[in-house]
């Protein structure tokens, strides 16, 4: 069983989620790698590790013998294929969005791995330098997970109810991220993609030979992955995956090329690789041909992958540094490769096996209530067309799913779920029975839960207008907001010019209308709101005025900020609140019934919207038959049925199955 803990910061119903994308504070960008950092802490705890006199003393007759073998040509051609579960840490954001990276871009990196390991021709990796290597070390994405389950390697996890940012060597990506994710060190190499709390880190990795339950390699999730695959964009100029091939090889047992910060050569020295030319500090800029930090030498290797250069500019691993890798990998110290871990290999295969996971949790605006958003994945050979998926809060009342599709082996399908909840603390439990009617060969993933917590409806307001005021910050470049209503339309909106309008305030009158949910939202492109460290913004919402009642205020926030509230919801209560109307059954197949309690008294009409806030049907109600609606030909999901009679509305949110 799988748990996850979920904070429901992305309003949905026909609101999208805004992408959240870090960008520079007007600062050049060079490579900032805190891997020295993170592993001079980590020896005052493990003082035999690598970087310690012990480590190097014990690796050195191992990489003479490796490199006698080398020259010998006595060595298998392949050394190493090392399982990874790549672990995708998010803030609830869909798929492909923000830090909730795409498949695409998680399988590019693994590719740009291979290209660069193994000097592969006709890619980015290859070189015709004398010096370079095939370091004979390939990577994997797993093929089953700790327990014994069908996994693609990629593990995604919402971890926004704990951060929505993690921290450089020593805060809360040890204390906290990393203890909380792990998979077997022994079994798999932990890759963690990352929201930095500093923009400007690129990634960090730890040294053979430190504690198990914090090894890996992390990088922000901004410079993971190559923007070259199809599909994958990645601004600035670490876009082509070298971030993770840098790191990878400071786990792998690499120094940097200008370890020390001294002139000194040989293999006992600098980063204990003789082939690499003395260098006493990086060259973080580009692909500065020519450089030579040590004149007496050869000039900088600055196309090796531990400088600091540019990605384009990267393409060398050196045949010390292949000896020494290999060392590393036949020393143990949780390098796993797969003659020590199976994880590489496909489970046997089964003819039924359907899986489920909990993809996102998304508050329905003005509610409780949530849509969860599901993933059904056929991991049987035989085509998965029909299972039963069973979901409760707190194993209350369980509501099930007959679904029905036509899925092949590794096919999945999202879908949403319809959960009526209460404001607090709560657990969504999720399950899948019966592939194709029959018992399911594989039961380790057939349910996962998630912990979440759900917001209190808000209070209603009695406004005709919304009164708002912003106080800009030093940046103000970076700062959007909107107001939109619950069709998706945008009430009021404004963004900034960062050369005009820094350190200003601004104010706005925003008519608004009956009984309607609404929904703020402000954005700071960088994450760090718009106080305190660059300026002191500010925000506020009042009913009507300057002087109305207060909706809500702030400025202290990272990416995003955000409320809902209700405005003119007295005159709905005037109608609706004695009507007992819902609608039912829900989820429904073919037809929708709206139940009201006094049936001479009929709404208007009624309007159909999707997700995406676009009308799908609408129509007046003139008799008690106009109460059934027809929905056969509305496609399986998530939609909204506008209810409105006079100047009041009421919508409630129903599946299409």
């Amino acid at each position: 069983m799988k748990n996850f803990t979920y904070k429901l910061i992305c309003f949905a119903m026909v609101f999208s989620c805004l992408s959240l994308t870090a960008q520079e504070k007007n600062v050049e960008q060079f490579r900032n790698c805190a891997t020295d950092e993170y592993n001079a802490q980590l020896l005052i705890d493990n003082p035999n590790m690598m970087g310690s006199e012990t480590f190097e003393r014990q690796l050195a007759p191992r990489i003479t013998e490796i490199k006698r073998q080398l020259e010998s040509g006595s060595m298998r051609a392949l050394q190493f294929t090392i399982p990874v579960v790549v672990h995708v840490i998010h803030n609830g954001e869909p798929i492909g969005t923000g830090a909730n990276i795409s498949d695409a871009q998680v399988i590019s990196q693994i590719q740009v791995l291979n290209d660069d390991y193994r000097r592969a021709v006709g890619s980015r990796g290859f070189n015709a330098h004398p010096d370079g290597a095939d370091v004979e070390v390939e990577f994997c994405l797993a093929k089953q997970d700790p327990d014994g389950c069908v996994t693609t390697g990629i593990n995604r996890i919402d971890m926004s109810a704990v951060s929505t940012s993690w921290s450089g060597p020593g805060g809360n990506t040890d204390t906290v991220l990393k203890p909380a994710t792990f998979w077997d060190a022994s079994q798999y190499m932990n890759m963690w993609s990352v929201n930095f709390s500093d923009n400007t880190l690129l990634g960090f990795a730890q040294f053979p030979g430190g504690p198990a339950n914090s090894d890996g390699v992390v990088a922000n999730y901004t410079y993971f992955g190559s923007n070259d695959a199809t599909g994958v964009t990645i601004p600035g100029a670490f876009n082509l995956g070298r971030t993770m091939t840098h790191e990878v090889g400071h786990y792998l047992g690499l120094y940097h090329t200008f370890q020390g910060g001294t002139c000194a050569e040989g293999a006992t020295s600098g980063d204990f690789c003789a082939d690499t030319p003395a260098q006493n500090a990086p060259n973080n800029s580009n692909c500065p041909v020519g450089s030579d930090h040590c004149p007496s030498g050869d000039p900088d290797m600055i196309e090796n992958y531990m400088d600091y250069t540019t990605d384009v500019c990267m393409n060398i691993f050196t045949n010390e540094q292949k000896a020494r890798v290999i060392a590393v990998m036949q020393a143990g110290n949780n390098r796993p490769n797969t003659t020590t871990s199976d994880k590489c290999t496909p489970l046997a295969d089964v003819s039924n096996d359907g899986s489920i996971e909990i993809n996102q949790l998304v508050p329905v605006p003005c509610t409780s209530d949530l849509v969860a958003n599901v993933r059904i994945q056929n991991f049987g050979t035989v085509a998965l067309t029909s299972a039963t998926v069973t979901y409760d809060v707190d194993g209350g009342t369980s509501t099930d799913i007959s679904w029905t599709g036509n899925l092949a082996e590794g096919e999945f399908e999202d879908i949403d779920l319809m959960v009526t909840t209460s404001a607090g603390a709560h657990v969504l439990n999720v399950s899948i029975a019966s592939p194709n009617g029959n018992a399911d060969q594989r039961s380790c993933n057939d349910d996962t839960n998630a912990d979440f917590t759900a917001a209190a409806a808000p209070a209603s307001i009695e406004a005709t207008d919304i009164y708002f005021t912003i106080t800009t910050d030093n940046y103000s470049g970076e700062t959007t907001w909107s107001i939109v209503d619950s069709n998706g339309t945008v009430v009021g909106s404004d963004s900034y010019d960062g050369d005009l309008d820094d350190n200003s305030t601004f104010e706005y009158t925003i008519p608004v209308g009956t009984n309607e949910c609404y929904t703020f939202v402000i954005n700071d492109s960088y994450g760090d709101g718009i106080c305190c460290d660059y300026g002191d913004g500010s925000y506020e919402l009042r009913v009507n005025t300057a002087t109305g009642a207060s909706i809500a205020s702030g400025g202290d926030f990272a990416f995003i900020d955000s409320v809902n509230f209700l405005a003119n919801a007295l005159s709905v209560d005037d109608y609706f609140a004695g009507s007992n109307l819902y609608v039912y059954p829900n989820p429904t197949n073919n037809q929708l019934n709206i139940k009201l309690g006094n049936t001479n008294d009929l709404p208007n009409s009624y309007e159909i919207v999707n997700m995406l806030g676009q009308s799908i049907t609408k129509s007046t109600i003139v008799t008690n038959e106009d109460l059934a609606i027809n929905t056969s030909t509305l496609s399986n999901g998530m939609y909204f049925i506008r209810i409105i009679k006079d100047d009041a509305s009421v919508t409630l949110p129903f599946i299409k199955k």
